[in-house]
């Protein structure tokens, strides 16, 4: 018997062991397979009796209390009683202690948890590993479907442990503009990127480091994937390659493997032999996993043969026919897919055999289709890199298909093979994402566009995608969710965010402007450019025409962005933003981070003190200590920065660890990663060297092997500057001219050029540290901000050396020299042997 709000019902006995069987394991998914397994042991059932128990059950304990998860299986999600029930908590309170610690910076590698099995690709992955061990650049060349990808997960995969920075996996399909390769390449290997062109950024970034890398699907941008390759090719000596394409990038020590289709028996053979030919593998489990009563035996082996034989091997075709055995038999399969290749081998000759192929196998699956599943199929190729359920209903759903009809009909999708059900395993507590590979995915734009729905269905996904980020913008500030979590959330749907954001630019510009904070955010520090970029091409559609909320927003978000590097213009769109709020009630929240902004925009100006104050006096006014940690962060910092320019050090030290203490309670590792070098920076100001130098050790070494190049690096130029104000100028020279080129490529001379004068002077080098001091005084001029009191403090102490060694006047000529230094020219000045003074 079950109770029912208090009533005794009495299921019949396979619903009640289904429910029994969700019950045991409500904590995760439980997949069909097992399910049949459970509730019929050792019986071949159809999978509809399994349907029919769930809906029945659904009828009696309400449509929630199930939830289907497509592709995996089924989860029972009833709340707990009140007696298991625990105190609600948010993410931010509970996992405070197990706050994330700097102490622990993992390399990401952006493989799946789980990989699909690789079934006959045995000797393609031994070939491959035994050329990997001798070539930097190898291209897996064969056709779309045919497998490269899997395979070169699998290389991935086997290689993690064999590089000291890793591997790391790139999929350029969601990617449609060739300006954002080398972008994201340096996203997806979670580098740190400098300022200005980005493929020279990446070359930098990636020069010192000894890992391998994987491109995926580079044909749709092969050009600029070549030109990148190239240029890395020939920059970073430790970098090894391996690139998926549908055709070679035709470079120098490019080494090409092509990928044929699965193996298939020439002649007759047992079953059991067959099954050590690939095709005949991938095809027999496929249809057993659509049909539990499939055998491969003697009587239908030749059919199964015919078929992978007849679509070349290709492995995603394999699986679109194999999917279909339940409904057609191997014999009308075999008969069907013959008239659909033949109709196709009359047309077009400028297409490859076995691109022909997969386009019959696709057209041919596409056909058999009920009407909702073509159609959900078609609109599905709107997504760029992926989507999870909730998302694809929100684009989804109109007239014809309501919530329920999207979860079976994209469930029937992926049985077919059509849609990609990502993520764990299904006995992992984890949501699955859903995707269309490449060619699938232009197939239903292809079809999308003939049906005329196009227009509609980017509008739907448009709007959907600026609920996300409008809600992802507020959920950040909200306390709801560790940061970190947040942009592991958002990760996933960058690529829908640029294509919805490309779309709104020339359709809908209210709608670009509302999803940029939340965009410009999820791109993380590491998408300087991107970023950059999100705020520059919305500035112009912010406009009074927009609701005042929208305009207040936008301003509030882009005035910190700018505040640090266009202060001026951070200072316009703080004060603009804080305006609208003021007049906004319930606000006060935004109006806080609004007025942050400001404060922290206004410590770079100068004659602003006045206004300064009084913007931290209002800020502080309405503060509440009861906000999210994050919120509180914001105005925390933009204090902590007027007290630093004030030269109160130990009470910006004080305001640091009070900082890192809400940072931690927030799940912010960048942060915490962020604010343990400025520690060190105002230590050094405080003219505690020991300290300072201590903790930049400590730092260097957690870096070490990670793939923090840009705070490796800020922390490399403030250890030299803890060096030099111990006179120790063989670890200051050592350190500094290790790390030059990486000063370049960050355009970091701002933290260096003072350092370089100030080690020249002490090495009793006068001329080089006047020239040198010109050189920094040009950059701090070009950066628009005066010397910060570290750099300041290096750059008097250098002069007056130097002005007492050369006397003024030799002093001001050389200086000035200096100033016309180039870039690649200071290196051969800051490191020239010590019995030398260029």
């Amino acid at each position: 018997m079950v109770l029912v709000e208090g009533v005794a019902t009495a299921p019949g006995a396979r619903a009640f062991d289904v429910l029994m069987a969700l019950l045991n394991h409500r904590e995760r998914v439980v997949s069909k397979d097992e399910l049949l397994d459970t509730v019929w042991p050792g019986l071949v059932v159809e999978e509809n009796n399994l349907q029919a128990q769930v809906s029945a059950l659904r009828k009696l304990l309400g449509p929630q209390a199930i939830v289907t998860i497509p592709g995996r299986g089924y989860r029972f999600v009833l709340e707990q009683d009140d007696e298991s029930a625990t105190a609600e908590t948010s993410p931010a309170t509970s996992q405070a202690a197990a706050a994330p610690s700097t102490a622990a910076l993992p390399v990401p590698t952006n493989l799946p948890h789980v990989l699909t099995p690789l079934i006959g690709r045995e000797l393609d992955m031994a070939r491959l590993g035994a050329l990997m061990a001798e070539q930097r650049l190898l291209t897996i060349v064969g056709a779309g479907g045919i497998g490269k990808s899997l395979l070169a997960q699998w290389l991935l995969h086997e290689r993690r442990g064999a590089f000291p920075h890793g591997v790391a996996w790139v999929d350029l399909a969601p990617l449609s503009s060739p300006e954002f390769v080398a972008s994201s390449i340096v996203e997806a290997l979670g580098l740190q990127s400098g300022h200005g062109d980005p493929l020279r950024s990446l070359i930098e970034a990636l020069r010192p480091l000894s890992m391998l890398v994987a491109i995926d699907n580079a044909e749709h941008l092969i050009d600029e994937v070549a030109r990148v390759i190239n240029a890395l090719h020939v920059a970073a000596p430790d970098l090894q390659v391996l690139v998926t394409s549908q055709a070679p990038l035709k470079l120098p020590g490019e080494w090409v493997y092509r990928l044929d289709g699965l193996s298939l028996p020439d002649g007759d053979v047992a079953p059991q032999d067959a099954m050590a030919f690939g095709a005949v593998a991938l095809f027999a489990q496929r249809a057993q996993a659509a049909d539990r009563r499939f055998v491969l035996g003697e009587s239908n082996l030749p059919a199964v043969i015919d078929i992978c034989r007849q679509l070349d091997g290709l492995a995603l075709a394999i699986e679109l026919a194999a999917a279909r055995v339940p409904l057609l038999g191997l014999a009308q399969l075999g008969a069907s897919l013959n008239t659909r290749l033949r109709l196709l081998s009359g047309g077009s000759r400028g297409a490859p055999a076995r691109q022909k192929t997969l386009r019959a196998a696709l057209e041919w699956s596409y056909g058999l289709l009920e009407p909702a599943e073509q159609k959900v199929f078609r609109m599905l190729g709107v997504f760029v890199g992926g989507f999870s359920l909730k998302l694809a209903q929100q684009v989804l759903l109109d007239d014809t298909l309501d919530a329920w009809t999207v979860i079976d009909v994209l469930g029937s999708l992926v049985d077919r093979s059509l849609v990609i059900a990502d993520g764990e395993t299904p006995e992992a507590d984890e949501i699955p994402r859903y995707r269309l590979l490449e060619t699938p995915r232009s197939y239903a734009l292809e079809l999308l566009q003939a049906a005329g729905e196009e227009a509609g269905v980017r509008r739907r996904h448009a709007l959907a995608m600026r609920r996300l980020l409008e809600q992802a913008d507020i959920d950040f500030f909200s306390g709801r969710q560790r940061i970190d979590d947040w942009y592991a959330a958002l990760a996933p749907d960058l690529g829908n965010g640029r294509e919805a954001l490309a779309w709104a630019l020339e359709n809908d510009p209210a709608s670009a402007v509302a999803m940029a904070p939340g965009l410009a955010e999820a791109l993380t520090s590491d998408r300087r450019r991107e970023r950059r970029y999100v705020w520059e091409i919305t500035a112009p559609l912010v406009t009074e025409a927009l609701p005042p909320g929208l305009q207040a927003r936008w301003c509030s978000r882009a005035a910190y962005f700018w505040a640090y590097r266009q202060p001026a213009l951070g200072r316009r769109l703080a004060r603009r933003a804080a305006e609208l709020y003021r007049d906004q009630p319930g606000e006060q929240r935004n109006l806080y981070h609004a007025l942050a902004a400001l404060v922290y925009a206004l410590t770079y100006g100068a004659q602003q003190a006045e206004e300064q104050g009084a913007a931290m006096a209002e800020m502080w006014a309405i503060e509440d200590p009861a906000w999210p940690p994050i919120v509180r962060s914001y105005g925390l910092f933009a204090s902590l920065t007027c007290r630093f320019v004030a030269g109160a050090y130990d009470d910006t030290i004080e305001l640091l660890l009070q900082k890192a203490r809400l940072d931690s309670q927030a799940g912010y590792s960048e942060a915490l990663l962020r604010g343990e070098d400025i520690i060190g920076y105002m230590e050094l100001a405080a003219g505690r060297v020991d300290a300072a130098i201590a903790r930049y050790l400590a730092l260097q070494a957690r870096l070490a092997g990670t793939r923090h190049l840009a705070t490796l690096l800020l922390v490399q130029m403030h250890l030299a500057a803890a060096w030099l104000a111990k006179d120790d100028t063989a670890q200051a020279r050592s350190l500094a001219e290790a790390s030059w080129p990486q000063v370049l490529h960050f355009d970091a001379q701002v933290y260096a050029a003072d350092n370089l004068a100030l080690l020249a002077a002490l090495e009793g080098r006068p001329r080089a540290a006047a020239r040198l001091l010109g050189y920094a005084g040009k950059v701090h001029g070009a950066h628009g901000k005066s010397r910060e009191v570290n750099e300041a403090r290096a750059a008097r102490r250098a002069e007056t050396l130097a002005r007492s060694a050369l006397g003024d006047t030799d002093f001001e000529s050389l200086s000035a020299l200096g100033a016309a230094l180039r870039h690649e020219d200071v290196a051969a000045v800051a490191f020239a042997p010590t019995t030398t003074d260029p």
